[in-house]
């Protein structure tokens, strides 16, 4: 923006209208600074129908003057660079012009401002030395000036005179009206039409209106690289969203081909299965009827009667088991086949919602896109015209156009520091997890309910078996694993060594096929194949351990694999796989104790024992920080307890909350968003239900809920989106 600045630094577009995309004719400015011919403006504003007029380049509306085309100001600084470049060009066509003093065809050597005309060399001469051209001498430009590497804006003002009255052409003007928009007024006007008005000395006007700039354009310079960067990070997202697009992809096929593997694998194996069973029945068939023709053969002829109805049912009891043991079969492989396509529908709905996204957000990127050049656009725009008006350090220039820069700079600097946060979300895409409405199936746990034993704890296992802990007795917990129908796989009962207590025991998965259990002081990893089992007392290992403290609740970290044991307090114990102790963890004081807790991204899910509150803390530290307060439902009016928290493998939440204030309880299922923050979904329960885990059968996911005496399981499904 220096004064030295050449006209060569103007760019040709720079004189172009937009609209015309001709050298600009009676150019009048919009408050962006974007400007027209007279006549192109004037089209644009006959063709809106809502009395606004639309900026063509940057889409700005700005509402008609009340006398149209003739209410927006005419770009004066323009017109005095567009009377430089016409002459410019004559000059550079080197053709016979007439010489406007002497009337004669010849080749000029000059041009005067004054005079709007070209001079010969010896008029040149005359205007240069006689008193009576005084006033024209200093706008006379030399020929050899006119390269534009020579002139600058600054030289160019010097050249031009002032600007004529607004409405008296032949009178030049003294003053500037404020109160019209700043248009140069002669000594006749302050007496007439702009009698009244807020008339200014151009000069002093002039030198306000720059002061009043300067920050303007700092801050708006502030913001430049951040702007252009804006397109780069556009770009950058566009791209990481083609490479998640075909990640995405990748997995579900990946997904898709294990499924199919692990179902192809269990269909061969039922046809294995019946190519053996029926081999094994013809030649039990075989060997029977073979054994009775022998035993025909032996006996008189007087009983043959009597072996051949004896065959013909023998074959009868074979020929039907035969035909029951075919229709199992086909019922079981057709479950198989169905799953198949109800496996393959899946893929295709994933697929297609995936790339309907993907469409989307390629969408919203390329609008957003565009939206970005328009606004570069405006700012090169803005620039360039800011620089050509600072440059030319002439007065009149400065008093009608920087209001003009002014006004327009404060919309454009909005659009600059405008975060765009959502560029974040259009690059990836999420699984949406929704809970079913109501439950797929019940079931009651074979002997639970008889025995009068309790459920604490849930977990599943690696083959689609769930299992489940509790109190067997005062002295003895039981550990049970079950199927999804309820029926018992295994059963073993564990002695307790204490005396005060109940014997309350929780659990939690470690591996496919092992999990660990959390009794009053003791700590044991269960086999769920074999019934092995390992454990130790955490007083052997622990120096500090209270009289009255005991074990709350027990999970692991599937980063680390370590064990995480709550407590009635607010310690919090961790172990590693191998049962060995590592450090110890302090809950912030608003928890006075952890009734069940859950590792989620790296930090702990806490429900609160004493307050009915659910928190996520911080574990990097051995004293740990609170992260963020779950929120607590307000369903019903009910005053809500909180007993139990999963997450599913989408990082979706999960808790169990009862009322058990009244005379009934009430249990409900609420679903938190990923992050913890926002609570999504409520289902109500059977009140009798006091735990929950998450389930993977096939290429599902389910969530499980087990009552606390009546010995019930709940399944309920979660259906999987990708939004």
């Amino acid at each position: 923006m220096a004064s030295t600045t050449p006209l060569k630094d103007l760019t040709e577009n720079f004189f172009l209208c937009s609209v015309c995309l001709n050298q600009f004719k009676e150019p009048k400015l919009l408050p962006c600074l974007h400007r027209y011919c007279r006549d192109c403006l004037n089209t644009v504003i006959q063709a809106s129908q809502d009395g606004t007029v639309k900026c063509p380049l940057c889409q700005q509306d700005y509402v008609i003057p009340e006398n149209g085309i003739d209410d927006f100001k005419t770009d004066f600084h323009m017109k005095s660079m567009l009377e430089f470049v016409i002459m410019q060009k004559a000059f550079e066509n080197e053709n016979v012009k007439q010489c406007v003093s002497c009337s004669e065809n010849a080749k000029v050597c000059a041009y005067c401002f004054k005079c709007r005309d070209f001079l010969c060399d010896p008029c040149y001469m005359v205007h240069v030395n006689s008193k009576m051209f005084t006033e024209h001498q200093t706008h006379i430009l030399k020929l050899d000036n006119v390269e534009s590497r020579n002139l600058t804006l600054e030289k160019l003002s010097t050249l031009t005179e002032d600007p004529r009255c607004h409405i008296h052409m032949k009178k030049e003007a003294q003053l500037c009206c404020c109160t019209c928009r700043h248009v140069p007024v002669c000594i006749v006007c302050i007496y007439s039409k702009h009698k009244g008005h807020d008339l200014q000395d151009v000069s002093e006007l002039a030198k306000r209106e720059r002061e009043v700039l300067k920050p303007k354009l700092a801050e708006l310079n502030k913001h430049k690289d951040k702007l252009y960067d804006l397109t780069n990070k556009i770009e950058s997202t566009m791209q990481k969203l083609n490479e998640n697009a075909e990640k995405k992809t990748n997995r579900l096929i990946i997904q898709h081909k294990k499924q199919m593997q692990k179902i192809n694998d269990k269909l061969d194996e039922c046809i294995k299965v019946r190519k053996r069973g029926l081999k094994d029945i013809e030649r039990g068939g075989k060997d029977k009827c073979d054994q009775i023709t022998i035993n025909l053969e032996e006996e008189l002829n007087q009983v043959r009667e009597k072996y051949d109805k004896i065959r013909k049912n023998v074959k009868r009891q074979y020929d039907t088991a035969y035909e029951e043991f075919n229709q199992k079969c086909d019922q079981t492989e057709s479950t198989f086949i169905s799953k198949l396509e109800s496996l393959n529908v899946c893929l295709r709905d994933l697929i297609t919602t995936k790339d309907l996204r993907v469409k989307k957000n390629k969408d919203e990127l390329k609008e957003m896109s565009d939206y970005c050049d328009t606004i570069i656009k405006r700012y090169e725009n803005f620039t360039a015209t800011t620089s050509s008006i600072l440059a030319s350090k002439d007065d009149w220039t400065h008093a009608q156009c920087i209001p003009d820069i002014r006004a327009a700079c404060e919309p454009l600097i909005e659009e600059m520091i405008k975060e765009n946060t959502e560029l974040e979300y259009l690059s990836d895409f999420k699984d949406n997890v929704t809970l079913a409405q109501h439950e797929e199936s019940v079931v009651d746990i074979a002997g639970i309910k008889a025995k009068v034993w309790s459920i604490k704890g849930i977990t599943s296992s690696g083959d689609g078996n769930i299992v489940i802990t509790g109190r067997a007795s005062k002295w003895y917990s039981h550990i049970t694993v079950v199927n999804r129908k309820g029926e018992i796989q295994r059963q073993d009962q564990i002695k307790n060594d204490t005396s005060k207590y109940f014997v309350w025991c929780y659990c939690c998965p470690l591996s496919e096929f092992k999990v660990i259990t959390a009794c009053k002081s003791d700590i044991g990893i269960y086999d769920v194949r074999d019934g092995a089992f390992s454990k130790k007392n955490i007083c052997d290992v622990i120096t500090r351990w209270p009289s009255d403290q005991y074990v709350s609740c027990v999970t692991t970290d599937p980063v680390t694999s370590h064990i995480i044991v709550g407590t009635n307090s607010r310690d919090v114990y961790v172990f590693t796989d191998q049962l060995n102790y590592s450090h110890m963890l302090t809950l912030p004081d608003v928890i006075d104790g952890a009734f069940d807790i859950t590792v989620h991204r790296g930090c702990l899910l806490v429900c609160c024992n004493g307050s009915d509150r659910a928190y996520a803390v911080t574990m990097e530290e051995s004293e740990s920080k609170l992260m963020y307060e779950f929120t607590k439902p307000d369903h019903d009016g009910y005053d809500w307890s909180l007993h139990s928290v999963c997450t599913d493998k989408n990082e979706f939440i999960y808790m169990l909350w009862v009322d058990d204030s009244g005379l009934f309880e009430r249990g409900i299922l609420v679903q938190y968003s990923q992050d913890g923050r926002h609570l999504l979904t409520t289902r109500t329960v059977d009140e009798n239900v006091r735990c929950v885990t998450s389930l993977e059968e096939d290429w599902s996911e389910k969530l499980v809920l087990a009552t606390y005496t009546s010995g019930k399981l709940y399944t309920y499904g979660l259906n999987v989106n990708i939004t």
